[in-house]
Protein backbone atom coordinates (compact mmCIF):
# COMPACT_ATOMS: atom_id res chain seq x y z
CA UNK A 1 0.00 0.00 0.00
CA UNK A 2 2.53 2.11 1.00
CA UNK A 3 4.76 1.57 -2.70
CA UNK A 4 0.92 2.81 -4.28
CA UNK A 5 0.80 6.47 -2.42
CA UNK A 6 4.47 6.89 -3.41
CA UNK A 7 3.39 5.91 -6.89
CA UNK A 8 0.53 8.74 -6.64
CA UNK A 9 2.53 11.03 -5.12
CA UNK A 10 5.36 11.01 -7.91
CA UNK A 11 2.67 11.00 -10.65
CA UNK A 12 1.21 14.12 -9.14
CA UNK A 13 4.34 16.02 -9.03
CA UNK A 14 5.07 15.30 -12.30
CA UNK A 15 1.97 16.26 -13.94
CA UNK A 16 2.23 19.36 -12.16
CA UNK A 17 5.67 20.43 -13.49
CA UNK A 18 4.02 19.47 -17.25
CA UNK A 19 1.74 21.61 -19.10
CA UNK A 20 -1.47 19.91 -20.05
CA UNK A 21 -2.20 20.19 -23.83
CA UNK A 22 -4.54 22.30 -25.63
CA UNK A 23 -5.85 23.15 -28.41
CA UNK A 24 -6.63 26.93 -27.65
CA UNK A 25 -6.70 29.77 -24.87
CA UNK A 26 -9.28 29.24 -22.65
CA UNK A 27 -11.80 32.08 -21.83
CA UNK A 28 -10.10 33.20 -19.04
CA UNK A 29 -7.14 33.80 -21.40
CA UNK A 30 -8.68 36.15 -23.92
CA UNK A 31 -9.97 38.11 -21.19
CA UNK A 32 -6.91 38.54 -19.55
CA UNK A 33 -5.18 39.65 -22.97
CA UNK A 34 -7.63 42.12 -23.14
CA UNK A 35 -7.02 43.55 -20.16
CA UNK A 36 -6.19 47.04 -21.00
CA UNK A 37 -3.29 48.70 -19.16
CA UNK A 38 -1.03 45.57 -18.59
CA UNK A 39 2.40 46.19 -17.96
CA UNK A 40 1.45 49.75 -19.62
CA UNK A 41 1.41 48.40 -22.95
CA UNK A 42 -1.63 48.36 -25.13
CA UNK A 43 -3.26 45.23 -25.64
CA UNK A 44 -3.47 42.88 -28.62
CA UNK A 45 -7.23 43.93 -29.27
CA UNK A 46 -10.54 45.50 -27.67
CA UNK A 47 -13.24 43.15 -26.51
CA UNK A 48 -16.71 43.65 -26.98
CA UNK A 49 -19.20 41.35 -25.52
CA UNK A 50 -22.07 41.34 -27.95
CA UNK A 51 -25.23 41.08 -25.84
CA UNK A 52 -27.81 43.31 -27.68
CA UNK A 53 -29.35 44.14 -30.77
CA UNK A 54 -27.94 48.12 -30.44
CA UNK A 55 -24.47 46.69 -30.55
CA UNK A 56 -25.44 44.39 -33.28
CA UNK A 57 -26.41 47.67 -35.77
CA UNK A 58 -23.18 49.79 -34.77
CA UNK A 59 -21.65 46.42 -35.77
CA UNK A 60 -23.43 46.46 -39.14
CA UNK A 61 -21.45 47.60 -42.30
CA UNK A 62 -22.54 49.98 -44.91
CA UNK A 63 -23.27 47.71 -48.22
CA UNK A 64 -20.95 48.81 -51.42
CA UNK A 65 -22.60 49.79 -53.61
CA UNK A 66 -21.44 50.30 -57.95
CA UNK A 67 -24.74 52.53 -58.56
CA UNK A 68 -24.05 55.00 -55.01
CA UNK A 69 -20.53 55.05 -56.15
CA UNK A 70 -20.19 55.57 -59.81
CA UNK A 71 -23.86 56.21 -60.54
CA UNK A 72 -26.54 53.78 -62.85
CA UNK A 73 -25.39 55.92 -65.55
CA UNK A 74 -28.10 56.98 -69.00
CA UNK A 75 -28.76 55.08 -71.42
CA UNK A 76 -26.55 57.42 -74.14
CA UNK A 77 -23.23 55.97 -73.29
CA UNK A 78 -21.81 59.17 -74.90
CA UNK A 79 -20.26 57.73 -77.67
CA UNK A 80 -17.96 59.70 -79.29
CA UNK A 81 -15.36 59.65 -82.19
CA UNK A 82 -11.55 59.49 -81.56
CA UNK A 83 -8.54 59.00 -83.30
CA UNK A 84 -7.56 55.91 -84.30
CA UNK A 85 -10.97 54.84 -84.87
CA UNK A 86 -12.34 53.44 -88.78
CA UNK A 87 -14.79 55.29 -89.95
CA UNK A 88 -17.54 54.60 -93.56
CA UNK A 89 -19.10 57.28 -94.95
CA UNK A 90 -22.23 56.49 -97.62
CA UNK A 91 -23.33 60.02 -99.58
CA UNK A 92 -26.43 60.48 -101.45
CA UNK A 93 -28.40 62.87 -103.35
CA UNK A 94 -32.23 63.36 -105.20
CA UNK A 95 -32.19 64.18 -108.75
CA UNK A 96 -31.76 65.61 -110.84
CA UNK A 97 -28.19 66.01 -109.00
CA UNK A 98 -25.58 64.45 -110.73
CA UNK A 99 -22.56 65.40 -108.15
CA UNK A 100 -22.62 61.53 -107.35
CA UNK A 101 -24.62 60.43 -109.97
CA UNK A 102 -25.14 59.58 -113.31
CA UNK A 103 -27.06 60.63 -116.51
CA UNK A 104 -29.26 58.63 -118.25
CA UNK A 105 -30.85 58.53 -121.67
CA UNK A 106 -34.49 58.99 -121.78
CA UNK A 107 -36.44 58.79 -125.73
CA UNK A 108 -33.06 61.26 -126.77
CA UNK A 109 -32.99 62.90 -123.85
CA UNK A 110 -30.21 63.26 -121.10
CA UNK A 111 -31.75 62.88 -117.48
CA UNK A 112 -30.12 63.08 -114.36
CA UNK A 113 -31.06 60.15 -111.64
CA UNK A 114 -29.13 61.59 -108.22
CA UNK A 115 -27.08 59.08 -107.19
CA UNK A 116 -25.05 57.42 -103.89
CA UNK A 117 -21.54 57.16 -103.14
CA UNK A 118 -20.08 55.33 -100.53
CA UNK A 119 -16.18 56.28 -99.38
CA UNK A 120 -13.74 53.53 -98.76
CA UNK A 121 -13.09 53.06 -94.72
CA UNK A 122 -10.14 55.39 -93.52
CA UNK A 123 -8.98 55.92 -89.89
CA UNK A 124 -9.64 59.51 -87.79
CA UNK A 125 -6.00 60.91 -88.71
CA UNK A 126 -4.03 62.49 -85.55
CA UNK A 127 -5.28 66.26 -86.49
CA UNK A 128 -8.85 64.31 -86.21
CA UNK A 129 -10.29 65.12 -89.12
CA UNK A 130 -11.78 62.59 -92.03
CA UNK A 131 -11.49 63.59 -95.95
CA UNK A 132 -14.88 63.86 -97.82
CA UNK A 133 -15.38 64.39 -101.58
CA UNK A 134 -16.59 68.41 -102.31
CA UNK A 135 -16.05 68.86 -98.79
CA UNK A 136 -12.63 68.34 -98.08
CA UNK A 137 -10.96 67.47 -94.56
CA UNK A 138 -13.49 68.43 -91.59
CA UNK A 139 -13.29 67.47 -88.14
CA UNK A 140 -14.55 63.98 -86.59
CA UNK A 141 -12.66 63.58 -83.55
CA UNK A 142 -14.58 64.22 -80.62
CA UNK A 143 -17.94 64.74 -82.45
CA UNK A 144 -21.23 61.74 -82.39
CA UNK A 145 -21.23 60.12 -85.75
CA UNK A 146 -24.91 62.32 -86.28
CA UNK A 147 -23.06 65.71 -85.50
CA UNK A 148 -20.66 64.76 -88.04
CA UNK A 149 -23.32 64.09 -90.57
CA UNK A 150 -24.95 67.22 -90.09
CA UNK A 151 -21.62 68.84 -90.72
CA UNK A 152 -21.33 66.86 -94.02
CA UNK A 153 -24.81 67.89 -95.00
CA UNK A 154 -24.44 71.22 -94.56
CA UNK A 155 -20.93 71.49 -96.58
CA UNK A 156 -22.63 70.18 -99.53
CA UNK A 157 -26.03 72.74 -99.61
CA UNK A 158 -25.53 74.43 -102.42
CA UNK A 159 -23.30 71.35 -104.33
CA UNK A 160 -25.80 68.76 -104.11
CA UNK A 161 -29.48 68.27 -104.33
CA UNK A 162 -30.88 67.37 -100.97
CA UNK A 163 -27.95 65.84 -99.95
CA UNK A 164 -27.95 63.09 -97.28
CA UNK A 165 -25.06 61.40 -95.55
CA UNK A 166 -24.32 58.31 -92.97
CA UNK A 167 -21.11 57.83 -91.00
CA UNK A 168 -20.75 54.65 -89.31
CA UNK A 169 -17.54 53.73 -87.20
CA UNK A 170 -16.48 50.22 -88.10
CA UNK A 171 -14.22 49.91 -85.39
CA UNK A 172 -13.23 51.67 -82.46
CA UNK A 173 -10.67 51.67 -79.58
CA UNK A 174 -11.95 54.30 -77.17
CA UNK A 175 -15.74 53.74 -77.29
CA UNK A 176 -14.31 50.32 -75.38
CA UNK A 177 -14.75 48.76 -72.38
CA UNK A 178 -11.63 46.03 -70.96
CA UNK A 179 -12.74 43.15 -69.60
CA UNK A 180 -10.20 41.05 -68.13
CA UNK A 181 -9.62 38.76 -64.89
CA UNK A 182 -11.47 35.06 -64.60
CA UNK A 183 -13.25 35.42 -67.84
CA UNK A 184 -13.24 33.02 -70.65
CA UNK A 185 -11.67 35.40 -73.08
CA UNK A 186 -10.59 38.79 -72.48
CA UNK A 187 -11.00 41.04 -74.46
CA UNK A 188 -11.72 44.97 -75.25
CA UNK A 189 -15.79 44.96 -76.06
CA UNK A 190 -17.01 47.73 -78.46
CA UNK A 191 -19.96 49.81 -76.33
CA UNK A 192 -23.23 50.04 -78.25
CA UNK A 193 -25.83 53.28 -78.21
CA UNK A 194 -27.89 51.60 -76.23
CA UNK A 195 -25.52 51.40 -73.04
CA UNK A 196 -23.93 48.07 -72.06
CA UNK A 197 -24.06 46.73 -68.28
CA UNK A 198 -21.53 45.00 -66.51
CA UNK A 199 -23.00 41.63 -67.29
CA UNK A 200 -23.22 42.18 -70.89
CA UNK A 201 -19.63 42.72 -71.27
CA UNK A 202 -18.77 39.62 -69.21
CA UNK A 203 -21.35 37.59 -71.23
CA UNK A 204 -19.49 39.14 -74.61
CA UNK A 205 -16.00 38.08 -73.06
CA UNK A 206 -17.28 34.55 -72.96
CA UNK A 207 -18.60 34.22 -69.45
CA UNK A 208 -17.07 33.27 -65.93
CA UNK A 209 -14.37 31.03 -65.47
CA UNK A 210 -14.85 30.88 -61.64
CA UNK A 211 -18.16 30.06 -60.15
CA UNK A 212 -20.53 32.52 -59.08
CA UNK A 213 -20.04 32.21 -55.38
CA UNK A 214 -16.11 32.53 -56.26
CA UNK A 215 -16.22 35.74 -58.49
CA UNK A 216 -16.06 39.24 -57.45
CA UNK A 217 -16.39 42.53 -60.26
CA UNK A 218 -13.98 45.08 -59.53
CA UNK A 219 -14.82 48.57 -62.44
CA UNK A 220 -12.46 51.03 -62.31
CA UNK A 221 -13.04 54.58 -63.81
CA UNK A 222 -11.41 57.44 -64.16
CA UNK A 223 -8.88 56.43 -61.28
CA UNK A 224 -11.51 55.04 -58.93
CA UNK A 225 -12.28 51.28 -58.27
CA UNK A 226 -14.73 49.49 -56.46
CA UNK A 227 -15.84 45.86 -56.11
CA UNK A 228 -18.56 44.09 -55.46
CA UNK A 229 -19.52 39.89 -55.29
CA UNK A 230 -20.86 38.60 -58.91
CA UNK A 231 -23.68 37.59 -57.10
CA UNK A 232 -25.22 40.94 -55.66
CA UNK A 233 -24.93 42.51 -58.95
CA UNK A 234 -26.99 39.44 -60.37
CA UNK A 235 -29.45 39.66 -57.72
CA UNK A 236 -29.76 43.49 -57.67
CA UNK A 237 -30.72 44.94 -60.95
CA UNK A 238 -29.16 47.82 -59.78
CA UNK A 239 -25.86 47.17 -59.26
CA UNK A 240 -25.78 46.17 -62.61
CA UNK A 241 -24.98 49.56 -64.05
CA UNK A 242 -24.35 51.26 -67.42
CA UNK A 243 -20.92 51.34 -68.58
CA UNK A 244 -18.72 54.35 -69.87
CA UNK A 245 -15.74 54.08 -72.81
CA UNK A 246 -12.52 53.56 -70.98
CA UNK A 247 -14.21 51.82 -68.04
CA UNK A 248 -12.36 48.33 -66.67
CA UNK A 249 -13.67 45.28 -65.45
CA UNK A 250 -11.88 43.31 -64.01
CA UNK A 251 -13.55 39.52 -62.59
CA UNK A 252 -11.21 38.08 -59.86
CA UNK A 253 -11.65 34.81 -58.10
CA UNK A 254 -11.72 35.33 -54.21
CA UNK A 255 -13.54 32.95 -52.46
CA UNK A 256 -15.57 34.24 -49.34
CA UNK A 257 -14.45 31.81 -46.21
CA UNK A 258 -14.25 32.37 -42.71
CA UNK A 259 -12.28 29.94 -40.12
CA UNK A 260 -14.16 28.31 -37.07
CA UNK A 261 -11.76 26.39 -34.61
CA UNK A 262 -11.65 24.97 -31.09
CA UNK A 263 -14.47 23.22 -29.28
CA UNK A 264 -17.07 22.49 -32.18
CA UNK A 265 -18.24 19.68 -34.21
CA UNK A 266 -16.03 20.77 -36.79
CA UNK A 267 -12.69 22.75 -37.26
CA UNK A 268 -12.84 23.93 -40.86
CA UNK A 269 -12.46 26.83 -43.12
CA UNK A 270 -15.96 27.55 -44.40
CA UNK A 271 -17.28 29.06 -47.66
CA UNK A 272 -20.19 31.50 -48.04
CA UNK A 273 -22.61 29.56 -49.70
CA UNK A 274 -25.13 33.11 -49.46
CA UNK A 275 -24.53 36.62 -49.64
CA UNK A 276 -25.90 36.59 -45.57
CA UNK A 277 -24.39 33.96 -43.24
CA UNK A 278 -25.35 34.90 -39.33
CA UNK A 279 -23.05 33.77 -36.40
CA UNK A 280 -25.94 31.43 -35.54
CA UNK A 281 -25.33 30.27 -39.14
CA UNK A 282 -21.57 29.91 -38.55
CA UNK A 283 -21.86 27.94 -35.36
CA UNK A 284 -24.66 25.52 -36.84
CA UNK A 285 -22.93 24.66 -40.03
CA UNK A 286 -19.93 23.16 -37.97
CA UNK A 287 -21.75 21.46 -35.71
CA UNK A 288 -22.13 23.86 -32.84
CA UNK A 289 -20.26 24.24 -29.50
CA UNK A 290 -19.59 20.55 -28.39
CA UNK A 291 -21.68 20.32 -24.96
CA UNK A 292 -18.46 18.06 -22.78
CA UNK A 293 -15.88 20.18 -23.99
CA UNK A 294 -17.22 23.83 -25.11
CA UNK A 295 -17.37 26.80 -22.85
CA UNK A 296 -20.86 28.55 -23.12
CA UNK A 297 -19.52 31.70 -22.32
CA UNK A 298 -16.65 31.15 -23.44
CA UNK A 299 -17.35 31.92 -27.72
CA UNK A 300 -15.04 34.63 -29.40
CA UNK A 301 -15.09 36.18 -32.97
CA UNK A 302 -11.63 37.71 -34.32
CA UNK A 303 -12.10 40.44 -36.12
CA UNK A 304 -10.48 43.93 -38.02
CA UNK A 305 -12.64 46.15 -38.00
CA UNK A 306 -12.64 49.64 -39.54
CA UNK A 307 -11.72 52.51 -37.07
CA UNK A 308 -15.04 54.05 -38.05
CA UNK A 309 -17.04 50.81 -37.13
CA UNK A 310 -14.44 50.25 -34.22
CA UNK A 311 -15.55 53.55 -32.90
CA UNK A 312 -19.18 52.42 -32.29
CA UNK A 313 -18.56 49.36 -30.46
CA UNK A 314 -15.06 50.21 -28.50
CA UNK A 315 -15.04 52.46 -25.30
CA UNK A 316 -13.35 55.91 -26.06
CA UNK A 317 -10.92 55.60 -23.65
CA UNK A 318 -9.52 51.87 -25.11
CA UNK A 319 -5.94 52.58 -26.30
CA UNK A 320 -5.97 50.15 -29.25
CA UNK A 321 -8.38 52.77 -31.10
CA UNK A 322 -5.54 55.27 -31.41
CA UNK A 323 -2.99 52.84 -32.20
CA UNK A 324 -4.04 50.52 -35.27
CA UNK A 325 -6.37 51.23 -38.12
CA UNK A 326 -8.33 48.71 -38.77
CA UNK A 327 -8.54 47.90 -35.22
CA UNK A 328 -8.13 44.22 -33.89
CA UNK A 329 -11.40 43.32 -32.47
CA UNK A 330 -12.67 40.13 -30.64
CA UNK A 331 -16.48 40.12 -29.94
CA UNK A 332 -17.41 38.19 -27.06
CA UNK A 333 -20.61 35.52 -27.29
CA UNK A 334 -21.83 34.54 -23.75
CA UNK A 335 -24.16 31.57 -24.75
CA UNK A 336 -25.54 31.39 -21.29
CA UNK A 337 -27.20 35.00 -21.72
CA UNK A 338 -30.58 34.24 -24.03
CA UNK A 339 -30.31 37.97 -25.00
CA UNK A 340 -26.77 36.86 -26.69
CA UNK A 341 -28.91 34.13 -28.72
CA UNK A 342 -31.11 36.57 -30.35
CA UNK A 343 -28.24 39.13 -31.24
CA UNK A 344 -26.48 36.25 -32.79
CA UNK A 345 -29.65 35.89 -35.55
CA UNK A 346 -28.25 39.14 -37.13
CA UNK A 347 -24.92 39.31 -36.19
CA UNK A 348 -23.18 39.24 -39.76
CA UNK A 349 -20.13 36.88 -40.53
CA UNK A 350 -17.33 38.75 -42.91
CA UNK A 351 -14.87 37.09 -44.99
CA UNK A 352 -11.63 35.96 -42.99
CA UNK A 353 -13.56 35.85 -39.74
CA UNK A 354 -12.20 33.66 -37.05
CA UNK A 355 -14.61 32.05 -34.87
CA UNK A 356 -12.90 30.27 -31.86
CA UNK A 357 -15.09 28.26 -28.93
CA UNK A 358 -13.09 28.22 -25.83
CA UNK A 359 -12.62 24.63 -23.43
CA UNK A 360 -14.51 24.98 -20.32
CA UNK A 361 -11.98 24.73 -17.56
CA UNK A 362 -13.48 20.74 -16.57
CA UNK A 363 -11.46 19.66 -19.87
CA UNK A 364 -8.26 20.48 -18.13
CA UNK A 365 -9.25 18.11 -15.21
CA UNK A 366 -10.68 15.33 -17.77
CA UNK A 367 -7.27 15.53 -19.77
CA UNK A 368 -5.40 15.29 -16.12
CA UNK A 369 -7.24 12.36 -15.42
CA UNK A 370 -6.49 10.60 -18.62
CA UNK A 371 -3.05 11.50 -18.35
CA UNK A 372 -3.11 10.20 -14.67
CA UNK A 373 -4.52 6.88 -15.74
CA UNK A 374 -2.38 6.33 -18.50
CA UNK A 375 0.79 6.82 -16.03
CA UNK A 376 -0.62 5.08 -13.08
CA UNK A 377 -2.27 2.13 -14.53
CA UNK A 378 0.93 0.12 -15.15
CA UNK A 379 2.57 1.42 -12.20
CA UNK A 380 -0.81 0.00 -10.15
CA UNK A 381 -0.45 -3.05 -11.99
CA UNK A 382 2.93 -4.16 -11.01
CA UNK A 383 1.90 -2.87 -7.42
CA UNK A 384 -0.91 -5.23 -7.53
CA UNK A 385 1.24 -8.37 -8.73
CA UNK A 386 3.47 -7.55 -6.26
CA UNK A 387 1.21 -7.48 -3.03
CA UNK A 388 -0.32 -10.72 -4.47
CA UNK A 389 2.86 -12.60 -4.72
CA UNK A 390 4.11 -11.56 -1.24
CA UNK A 391 0.91 -12.72 0.16
CA UNK A 392 0.84 -16.20 -1.69
CA UNK A 393 4.89 -16.57 0.11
Amino acid sequence: MQFVVVVLCVVASLLTGCALPAGGPKASDVLEEAAAGKNGAVPAFALVDVTSQALVKNVARPKPSLAAYFGTGGRDPGLRISVGDVVSVSLWEAPPGTLFGTTASVVGQQQASGGSVTIPQQIVNSDRTIAVPYVGRIVAAGRTPADVERLIVSSLNGKAVMPQALVTVQQTTANTVTVTGEVAGGARVPLSPAGDRILDVIAAAGGLRAGVNDSVVYLSRRGMTLDLPFEVIVQNSRENVRLRPGDVVTVVREPRTFTVLGATGQNAEVQFTSQRVTMANALARTGGPLDNRADASGIFLFRYEPRLIASRVVPPGNPVLHQKDPVPVVYRFNLKNAATLLAMQDFEIQPRDIIYVANASSVDLQKFMAIFQGISGPALSATSVGIAASTAN
